[in-house]
């Protein structure tokens, strides 16, 4: 039995993959490799990051030309603001001589003649500097006896009455602090919180430029916090110096004034594809820009506040600034200057990182519906190729099945035409009934055990062909079980097998072979199970 096992596996034809299943495999892995390819490629030469890429440049130009303006314009205040300090110097010593300023303590005649003397310097720095305001402060108070007078000093502060960046001469001035007979002698007007002193406790940085000892004024300039000018609406930052007398003491303070309107009309908010790109000028340190203490350009109806604290995270090409209510991207330089309390102070240009990162998941779609296109294309383009290359051989083969001529079935490929004419003219010369010598002697030895059979017993082994069990022989052949059993030890008996079993893998073999007919002849075939 295990020898009719072993012979019944050899006639047995496995189920392969076809051919068309497998090149249309090995076309579509080598096109998606292909695609895999060009995408790392693309990749790695930044077609992926172009975006970044002209964020990156066009935030390092505009930041440049920012910082280039805003430069200018610090290092024009500063040099102004020495050189106010230098003439403000040289007219109190003219006056004051040798003394000290404690000297003009209610001496109201000797502040209105130090006070005329500044106004003219300070008119002049005024117009001729890129600011709203200059003013000039002076260690000393005409009433000594008043119970603010401790925080009272005399000075003189004149600024532009209407704000303009774009013009600078012809614009009106008026009189915010100094005594009044300064505004009638040059024919100024009074400003609407006008006082005739300083409070020097609401002025950023006077007491610093009081115990300053740098006698370097390049070293002594410095940049004041954001405050709010006393008695108006406005926000402001200044430039000050301290006054030096000749020797080496300070007589006072003076400076030139921003106002943040003034700021917000000098850096307007640009627009870009990026969104708006806005200009800061804040102190900065260890990684957290102060805005509060600082001054900002145009907004543009973004969330960024001008209270705000920008905690900064540098990147490679551009940094991160995070703030409560959201997030910034851009760059900062510093100014080279430095407030009164020793923070440097740096220029910043920003834009909204939700504008970034909708661009960004744009591209990344883009560049996923790209990919998923070429997929598709890719997958099509191997159903074609794999179907163009079989579909000859499928033609061929179906040709040949059909007993069509070994001409009529060439395929086009010119290795497999000469294996079909090799294979066709070999199986010319094969014996149609030809079989390996083991199949072929069993076969022939059960056929001669099979000529013993009386006409019955051929009966019933043609039913055991047609898969029927024991009880269906009997009652097809209205016999008894009993009769039916006694059949089959006959019929084992004579073919010398042991079993129903081995007998119907004896006739499955025949039927593999195609040699049922050899049994039971050509019209007595037993029926193929299921059929």
């Amino acid at each position: 039995m295990a020898r009719i096992g072993r012979v019944l596996k050899l006639t047995h034809t496995t189920r392969k993959a076809s051919m068309r299943c497998k090149l249309f495999a090995y076309w579509t892995s080598m096109l998606i490799v292909l695609l895999a390819a060009v995408l790392s490629l693309a990749s790695l030469s930044g077609v992926f990051t172009i975006r970044e890429n002209n964020l990156r440049h066009a935030l390092g130009a505009h930041h440049a030309s920012t910082v280039a303006n805003v430069t200018k314009q610090t290092g024009a205040l500063a040099a102004h603001a020495i050189d106010l300090s230098q003439e403000a110097s040289n007219a109190l010593d003219a006056q004051l001589l040798t003394h000290p300023t404690s000297k003009l303590n209610d001496d109201s005649e000797g502040i209105a003649k130090a006070e005329r003397s500044l106004f003219s310097l300070l008119r002049t720095t005024l117009e001729s500097s890129p600011c709203n305001g200059a003013f000039a402060i002076i260690d000393a108070t005409v009433n000594t006896r008043l119970n603010e007078s401790e925080d009272s000093r005399a000075g003189v502060y004149v600024r532009f009455a209407n704000l303009s960046v774009s013009e600078v001469v012809g614009r009106d001035v008026v009189l915010y602090r100094g005594i009044p007979q300064i505004a009638r002698e040059s024919g100024l007007e009074l400003h609407n919180r006008w006082r005739m002193e300083f409070d020097v406790s609401l002025m950023p940085g006077y007491e610093t430029m009081l115990l300053d000892s740098d006698e370097r004024l390049s070293g002594s300039c410095r940049w004041t916090n954001r405050s709010q000018l006393p008695g108006t609406w406005e926000n402001v930052v200044m430039v000050v110096a301290p006054i030096y007398a000749s020797s080496g003491t300070v007589r006072g303070m003076c400076g030139l004034e921003l106002s943040d309107l003034f700021l917000k009309l000098s850096y307007p908010a640009q627009s870009s594809e990026y969104g708006p790109v806005m200009t800061a000028i804040a102190p900065v340190s260890d990684g957290v820009a102060d805005l509060s203490k600082g001054m900002t350009g145009e907004l543009k109806s973004t969330y960024l506040s001008s209270t705000d604290k920008l905690y900064i995270r540098e990147q490679s090409g551009f940094n991160l600034y995070s703030t409560s209510s959201g997030s910034f991207i851009g760059l900062h330089t510093s100014l080279g200057l430095q407030t009164t309390d020793g923070k440097d102070v740096c220029v910043m240009t920003l834009i909204p990182q939700e504008y970034y990162g909708s661009m960004v998941s744009s591209d990344r779609m883009k560049i996923f519906f790209v990919s998923l296109l070429l997929f598709v294309a890719a997958f099509a383009l191997s159903r074609y190729l794999s179907r163009q290359f079989v579909k000859p051989i499928a033609d061929a083969v179906d040709l040949i099945k059909a007993n069509g001529s070994v001409e009529e079935s060439l395929t086009g490929f010119s290795e497999i035409d000469t294996l079909v004419s090799v294979l066709d003219s070999r199986a010319a010369n094969i014996q149609p009934n030809l079989l390996p010598p083991d199949v072929a002697s069993l076969l022939d030895d059960f056929s001669a055990r099979f000529e013993t059979l009386t006409a019955t017993e051929r009966k019933v082994v043609k039913l055991y062909a047609e898969n029927m069990e024991t009880s269906e022989v009997a009652e097809r052949l209205f016999i008894s079980i009993h009769t039916a059993r006694k059949h089959n030890a006959n019929i084992y008996h004579k073919l010398n097998v042991g079993s129903r079993e081995e007998l119907v893998l004896y006739l499955e073999l025949f039927r593999r072979c195609k040699r049922l007919d050899a049994l039971f002849g050509e019209e007595d075939v037993p029926q193929s199970p299921g059929a």
